[in-house]
């Protein structure tokens, strides 16, 4: 049986696209570790109004063409074309660090949960009270977000020594280990047909 390594970022595009195909892996049993990136960091995060969401928007289309994941109305007009709103993945890493010791199966549950959150219902990154109702009221975690803050930090720390060791520069990215070697699997490829990936337990 294979082993899967998943880098990801909450709030990554392409990471959302491809969101059903590791549903459908984590589903199906498959030995899997989750590692978010924090690719979007507080110090380093940008306001839409800068032209960063018209640039964002140009990329979506293409995601949702390729995938078919929905990107709404709500989040265009609440999201990126809110001069204000910045892309900030902290919230969400926190919480992801909260529950990131139950296993592959609830985190990506999470991660879909605040995927929808953004994508579907445009609320903002910076939501910090949404999330929190979302992690008490679904996933049964009352610890608050800044509990999961210097995890958080930790998790993306090994996710960028893990991309260094791999020559990798971006997420979403997924690694098996089979017969001791390792390969890059390409989201893509299952994009329209999420349930196929289980193939490669085979």
């Amino acid at each position: 049986m294979p082993r899967f390594t998943y880098l990801y970022d909450t709030y990554c595009g392409w990471c959302y696209a491809g969101a059903p195909v590791i549903s459908a892996l984590v589903e199906a049993d498959a030995e899997i570790t989750m590692h978010h990136r924090l690719l979007f960091a507080p110090e380093h995060a940008q306001k839409m109004g800068a032209g960063l969401g018209a640039m964002i928007e140009q990329h979506d289309a293409r995601a949702e063409q390729l995938s078919g994941q929905p990107f709404s109305d709500l989040y265009r007009e609440n999201i990126l074309r809110a001069p204000e709103e910045k892309l900030d993945s902290s919230l969400t890493a926190a919480a992801a660090a909260l529950v990131h010791d139950q296993g592959a199966k609830v985190e990506m549950a999470l991660a879909r949960r605040l995927q929808k959150a953004r994508w579907e219902e445009g609320r903002s990154a910076q939501d910090a009270d949404y999330i929190t109702e979302i992690l008490r009221e679904d996933f049964g975690v009352d610890a608050p977000l800044s509990e999961g803050q210097e995890p958080a930090l930790n998790m993306a720390r090994e996710t960028e020594t893990l991309m260094h060791q791999y020559g990798l520069s971006g997420v979403p990215v997924l690694i098996m280990e089979r017969d001791d070697a390792l390969y890059n699997v390409a989201l893509s490829d299952y994009y329209r047909q999420p349930d196929e990936i289980v193939t490669l337990l085979t």
